[in-house]
């Protein structure tokens, strides 16, 4: 069936990646009918894009190494499960390890370039002519070892896996290595597309595989390449270590060096593969975890267009459920873009491994579908942007299955997220210093542990369920006229001190005396800022405090105020340096105090001047709960008697009149993340339990949220909500009364009133003395559309209590019906 195009789609572009395992006959009539299913269970979601896209994993790019120009040449293909090369892994001990790579059938079809080439052709015309989609093919290029057997990585040319920084080679692991991108391979004389004599001495890796793609990717009918797991990017992908960090010492190699061998794979790559849409994976973490442990120059390879999107979110939340760290990754680098839009990416199968997310990862929980689709950025016009491409990786399992139940399920799931998808400011928006931090490094080096701080405190902030799902670059930031800057009041901007320039402090103060909200975190060096909020500097201290905390904090057996804080400067922005001065006026509240023998630091401030118009700076100090440890992926949590401070950003959002806090039932239950959006007026509160039994206490500067479907006891400043695991809830109707009474919001029938024919009613039922602030679409405001029915038989005059974005009762006992 064709897809109508005359409606403007929700998506640039739907792309879905594919393993060649379905392929089990190359007959061309078995391969058109593999291409026509894998479209057909994915059609609704194409029909969301203007164009299409079928990334191919053929192998681990290894077939481009090798591509000789012979389309009757035979290649090794990815047709195991399990870990190929697994000599390169520590964990395989053992040849009869289970782990190690089988071929994923008895007989698995020999493929030659031209089986290939036939594969891309089938998939752009089976998707022209049955599916009216123009649908381009990528190719995948790996730096890893295990997807498939690999002579031309391991055995003939094993020196492009190593990596020379600072006159030595380097690495984390001897017995695990990926592709180095700035490496230089030795002479062969071995036939090759771009080299029939054979490669010549030193020749970078770039310009290699930059002329192989040249004539490989045109070939056999690819439109892009992808390259995947950190490649070109960072040689220790896996690992939050790197070139720059051990885990002990920072600020161990020259950034001049370091950005500049990565830049000089794409310089060459480009230089001979300039036509050709390079789209890259990323590693696992976020822009300033990147350029702290690797000096990764996204900034450049952003400024230079070298890249059509930025990386997606990385796809290892699904594997170690550290959401925090997918979030942080992808709000730091969707901050600014290299070109007009960003991908988001959604882990449903694995063709390598015995994994499949959908079905036993995520148990068919949709929270990384709503949770990362909760986000957006910013533009220079003050609007936000979702992404405009969405992936799948994969739509084909290890047998090479293509299963139509996993496309219907997780597909109506990413229309509805799109349908909610953000249109304003959430409640809390990172202001992500993308160039600056970049700036930091590039001139000391010994800001290592400033940048480090400036990402993983918010990682853990995320997991202990800050709500912070909007960012805005200060690029952007600077180029927004005071018109946009205007929409910044309706969120709480949440700023690193961290790469703070002259102009963006000023423009802090501008913002903040004139009525916006702003919460810092980091040391504060400047002066302006230490004024604004009353604090003064002393000696630096670190090692152990105590922390007390005035802040109304989780639920967990006795409430407890103060807690074991162990602070390392190194990764912690510095030493507790900050006090309050001693002619801090009233306006200045100190929330949390570090105490050491004796001397007190303050560690989270707030300020609300009488001449700011309603405006707000806060401040909270941070410190990472990171213990040193030898090579591992992730950061080793001190043990557990040591406080993560983290969590006091999301009390740190009191202040400013959100309360969201937690209750559970141990120390050990993991907080649930919350993300708080906002889609045509309403307030959409998403998230994920990973421990179902926690529930959460919220309330807004109006009162209690009600959302359809809940049922939530009123008579408190909060509410308290039993949540599903994964929680995706629109709240329009938010309420605060004295009396206590157990309140039920509907989604109810848009019966018809005197005026009209309603499109939506939201009824809610044993209100007392309650007063209700209302958030139906502005649009219906304005158009004068919104009723209030009470009690089932008056219609409320609304003349006075509509305002631009809000209707305003007060007094309502019973039931009402929203109407509009």
């Amino acid at each position: 069936m064709a897809i109508d195009h005359v409606t403007k789609k929700t998506l640039q572009r739907a792309s879905l990646e594919m393993s060649l395992k379905p392929f089990k006959n190359l007959d061309p009539s078995a391969i058109d009918e593999v291409c026509t299913e894998a479209l057909r269970q994915w059609q609704p979601l194409l029909e969301m894009a203007e164009v299409a896209s079928m990334l191919l994993w053929v192998s681990d790019g290894s077939e481009i190494l090798t591509w000789k120009g012979e389309l009757e040449v035979p290649f090794e293909w990815a047709r195991y499960i399990g870990f190929a090369n697994e000599d390169m892994f520590g964990h395989v001990t053992d040849n009869k390890d289970p782990h190690i790579a089988r071929l994923y059938t008895s007989e698995p079809v020999t493929f030659t370039y031209g089986d290939l080439k036939r594969v891309v052709a089938s998939f752009k015309r089976i998707a022209a002519e049955k599916f009216g989609v123009k649908l381009e093919v990528g190719a995948t290029f790996d730096a890893g070892p295990e997807f498939a057997y690999s002579d031309f990585k391991y055995k003939d040319h094993p020196e492009i896996n190593r990596a020379e920084i600072g006159g030595k080679y380097v690495s984390l692991k001897t017995h695990y290595t990926v592709v180095c991108s700035w490496s230089k391979l030795k002479a062969d004389n071995v036939h090759y597309a771009a080299y029939p004599n054979g490669i010549p001495e030193d020749l970078p890796f770039g310009e290699f595989l930059g002329k192989q793609c040249a004539s490989y990717l045109p070939t056999l009918g690819f439109d892009y390449i992808w390259f995947s797991n950190g490649f070109a990017l960072s040689y220790f992908p896996w690992t939050y270590l790197g070139a720059n960090y051990d885990g002990t010492h920072a600020a161990i190699a020259d950034y001049e060096e370091v950005s500049t061998k990565i830049l000089s794979f794409w310089d060459a790559f480009k230089l001979e593969c300039p036509e050709v849409r390079t789209e890259i994976r990323g590693t696992n973490y976020g822009t300033g975890m990147d350029l702290a442990k690797d000096y990764v120059p996204m900034q450049e390879l952003y400024d230079k267009g070298y890249l059509a999107y930025p990386p997606p979110n990385s796809p290892w939340g699904a594997l170690n459920y550290d959401f925090g760290l997918e979030i942080t990754g992808y709000l730091s680098r969707i901050a600014e873009l290299p070109q007009d839009t960003y991908m988001y990416r959604f882990y449903a199968n694995d063709p390598w491994f015995w994994q499949n997310p959908w079905f036993d990862y995520y148990d068919r929980e949709p929270h990384d579908i709503y949770c990362p689709l909760a986000a957006a950025r910013v533009n220079a016009d003050g609007g936000v942007e979702p992404p405009g491409v969405v992936q799948i990786l994969t739509i084909d399992t290890e047998y090479g299955e293509l299963q139509a139940e996993s496309a219907s399920e997780i597909i109506p799931h990413i229309r509805k997220a799109f349908k909610d998808a953000p249109d304003q400011l959430g409640m809390v928006t990172w202001l992500y210093p993308f160039r600056e931090l970049h700036d930091l490094l590039k001139a000391d080096r010994n800001t290592t542990g400033r940048v480090f701080f400036h990402d993983w405190f918010i990682r853990n902030a995320i997991n202990e369920g800050l709500p912070l799902n909007t960012v805005l670059g200060t690029d952007t930031f600077r180029t927004m006229t005071a018109e946009a800057k205007l929409k910044l009041k309706s969120t709480v901007l949440l700023i690193s001190t961290a790469g703070l320039t002259r102009d963006l402090v000023e423009e802090i103060e501008a913002l903040v005396t004139d009525g916006a909200q702003v919460l810092l975190y980091g040391d504060v060096l400047e002066p302006v800022l230490l004024e604004m909020l009353q604090l003064q500097r002393e000696q630096p201290l670190e090692g152990d405090f105590e922390l007390r905390i005035s802040l109304a904090q989780d639920e967990v057996g006795e409430q407890v105020s103060s807690h074991k804080l162990r602070h390392r400067a190194d990764i912690g922005d510095g030493g507790l340096s900050l006090t309050l001065r001693d002619n801090a006026d009233s306006s200045t509240t100190v929330h949390a105090v570090a105490v050491q023998n004796g001397e007190e630091r303050a560690f989270a401030v707030t300020r609300c001047d009488a001449d700011w118009n309603g405006g707000r700076i806060g401040w909270l100090c941070g410190s990472l709960p990171f213990q040193p440890a030898g090579v591992t992926h992730l950061p080793i949590r001190q043990e557990e008697e040591w406080y993560d401070s983290s969590v006091l950003l999301r009390y740190m959002l009191q202040p400013y009149g959100y309360h969201l806090s937690q209750k559970k039932l141990t120390t050990e239950s993991q907080s649930a993340l919350t993300f708080v959006s906002r889609h045509e007026n309403a307030f959409w509160f998403t998230g994920c339990k990973q421990d179902t039994t926690v529930q959460l206490q919220i309330g807004l500067p109006e009162g209690v949220p009600l959302f359809p479907g809940q049922s939530v006891q009123l008579g408190s400043d909060t509410g308290v909500y039993a949540l599903d695991r994964t929680f995706h809830e629109e709240c329009r109707i938010v309420a605060s009364q004295k009396q206590k009474s157990i309140v039920l919001c509907r989604e109810n029938q848009a019966f018809p009133t005197w005026k009209r024919q309603s499109s939506r009613n939201l009824t809610v039922w044993n209100l007392k003395e309650a007063n209700l602030t209302l958030f139906p679409p502005i649009e219906a405001i304005a158009a004068g559309i919104v009723e209030v029915r009470l009690n089932e038989n008056e219609y409320l005059d609304l003349t006075d209590a509509c305002q631009e974005d809000r209707i305003y009762l007060e007094g309502i006992t019973g039931r009402i019906d929203l109407l509009w």
